[in-house]
């Protein structure tokens, strides 16, 4: 029994220091969200600005050569008629504890804001993104996002930030 305890405080002390070992900066970079509702995957750009992280969306992954998305579902009808891409989603986390949270996370499928938490996998190539109703993060929703490959990069080309547009 004294044996399992000690394994188990070993265990804790060991995850607890690769948390510790996370670089708010981690997350910077391309992702793949999940498949949409059309199949597509979604790629992200996630920055720093401010010592705050934003994200994102710019292209899908293997292209797209449909119609422009549009943000049909957001609450201001004045800008129901932009496009999707360049809009920044992810808004204003602050890294703590190893976990990025505090901020907002915009919609584009349902036209909500959400309390925003991501948390990265210990390989640092999986990042669970979730929105929530309550700030505790009990009622919401996660997804997986998964690091695009170094391999992939180059066929991506991320936005100027000044062609961005920040959710309103």
């Amino acid at each position: 029994m004294k044996k399992k305890i000690f394994i188990s405080l070993v265990l804790a002390v060991f995850s607890n220091l690769l948390l510790l070992a996370q670089s708010a900066n981690d997350v910077v970079g391309l992702w793949y969200s999940e498949k949409d509702s059309q199949g597509l995957i979604p790629v992200v750009e996630i920055y720093n600005e401010n010592g705050k992280y934003y994200g994102y969306f710019f292209d899908y992954k293997g292209g797209y050569n449909g119609p422009e998305k549009k943000d049909v579902k957001n609450p201001n009808k004045e800008l129901r008629e932009l496009p999707l891409k360049g809009l920044v989603y992810l808004m204003g986390l602050s890294f703590e504890n190893g976990e990025w949270k505090g901020g907002k996370i915009y919609n584009p499928y349902d036209g909500k804001t959400y309390n925003g938490k991501m948390s990265l996998s210990e390989d640092k190539k999986t990042l669970t993104v979730r929105g929530s109703l309550d700030k505790a993060g009990v009622f919401g929703k996660s997804m997986k996002w998964t690091k695009v490959p170094d391999s992939e990069k180059s066929q991506y080309k991320p936005l100027n930030r000044s062609d961005l547009r920040k959710f309103n």
